[in-house]
């Protein structure tokens, strides 16, 4: 989040995630992530993108506290009541998300959303996903079980 604007992966995922909306392809939106973290508040940041697009607050969902994609399906199924999930990130990401999302118990598909990233994000956000997030999605689960 880069002055109150989303990055170049989080709008990617916030347009495909409102054109789901608007086909009548979801009920509601469930933005995830840290509303205090040192980047700022990625939560209103993403809520004030979707609102500013004409989502009704009540089509909303903002949990503050997915800190992480295990975290974050976890609460979508424990404090939000999700038991069907379609979750919206890049390549990837999208099928990580969705095997976490499946082994917590939620019938859950992936979108892939478009990203206008440079090279050198997509290479770092590649290797994260590769040597680091990867890892540790096989982690959570393990430990988590």
């Amino acid at each position: 989040m880069k002055g109150g604007r989303p990055g170049s992966f989080v709008e990617g995922r916030l347009v495909a995630s409102l054109q789901l909306l608007r086909l009548g392809k979801v009920e509601k939106i469930l933005v995830s992530g840290n509303a205090g973290g040192t980047s700022g508040d990625e939560i209103a940041v993403m809520t004030a993108w979707l609102r500013a697009r004409g989502v009704p607050a009540g089509d909303l969902l903002t949990d503050g506290a997915g800190l992480d994609t295990y975290l974050a399906c976890r609460r979508a199924r424990d404090e939000f009541g999700l038991g069907r999930v379609l979750l919206v990130s890049q390549f990837f990401h999208a099928r990580r998300a969705a095997a976490l999302a499946r082994h917590l118990g939620l019938d859950a598909d992936a979108v892939r959303a478009e990203c206008g990233c440079t090279r050198r994000a997509w290479i770092r956000n590649l290797a994260r996903e590769y040597l680091l997030s990867r890892p540790k999605a096989a982690l959570d689960i393990a430990r988590r079980s």
